[in-house]
């Protein structure tokens, strides 16, 4: 089974490029995307000269659910069956990698979940709001992800043809959790670690209520 990382990229030139160094020595096939970076990470992925690992742009920054979509189609395109996305920042741990491998190759599972609910360590306000996240998608949709909006995520070939996904910015975790309900997929949640260098980073409170109004959308026109 050929399995591709996806690591979507914006202003995170040094964090990226520790993940790769990471990536490369355990021998995994990643596709970086940037997404129209405009600090000097553009530049030090040009850096790269590795044949395992490709780099794409985008010229503007169109959001981490674009940026993933190319990274999919582009890893899916050159042979992928399956592909982890990871976000680039290293607040994923590269040594949970095989975990999500292990379970692709059952061939029990189309969709793997990382949780962080599943391991210790959360920032407690940001535990309370994932548990809430969790339950109101589950009283809307029917499924329950313990860590709704963690990106570590593995997605077959054949998955990601049911539940590519419109979002292009953070909503594109939840969206893609209520089409994999919709799609009746088979999933399951693998316990990853907690890394946290930053409390405040990731999705923002404009961000989480963004997504909040989409629920309505998605709740009418995802069929």
């Amino acid at each position: 089974m050929k399995v591709s990382i996806v690591l979507p990229v914006y202003n995170e030139g040094s964090g990226v490029l520790i993940v790769l160094s990471k990536l490369t020595k355990l021998g995994h096939e990643a596709v970086v995307v940037d997404d129209g970076s405009n600090d000097a990470t553009k530049l030090k992925l040009h850096s790269i000269k590795k044949p395992n690992i490709t780099v794409l742009h985008h010229k503007v920054n169109l959001g981490k659910g674009s940026a993933l979509k190319t990274g999919c189609e582009y890893a899916f395109s050159h042979g992928a069956d399956a592909v982890i996305l990871m976000d680039s920042d290293g607040q994923h741990a590269v040594n949970d990698l095989h975990k999500f491998i292990e379970k692709l190759k059952t061939g029990k599972y189309e969709v793997i979940f990382g949780s962080r609910n599943l391991n210790l360590g959360m920032p407690f306000i940001r535990f309370i709001g994932n548990k809430v996240a969790s339950v109101i998608i589950n009283l809307m949709f029917g499924i329950y992800v313990s860590d709704l909006i963690s990106g570590f995520r593995a997605i077959t070939k054949k998955a990601y043809g049911k539940i590519k996904w419109d979002s292009t910015g953070y909503g594109v975790e939840t969206e893609m959790v209520i089409r994999i309900k919709k799609r009746n997929l088979k999933y399951c949640e693998i316990p990853i670690e907690t890394i946290y260098f930053d409390n405040y980073k990731g999705v923002s409170i404009i961000d989480a209520f963004g997504i909040l109004l989409n629920l309505v959308y998605w709740k009418i026109y995802i069929k």
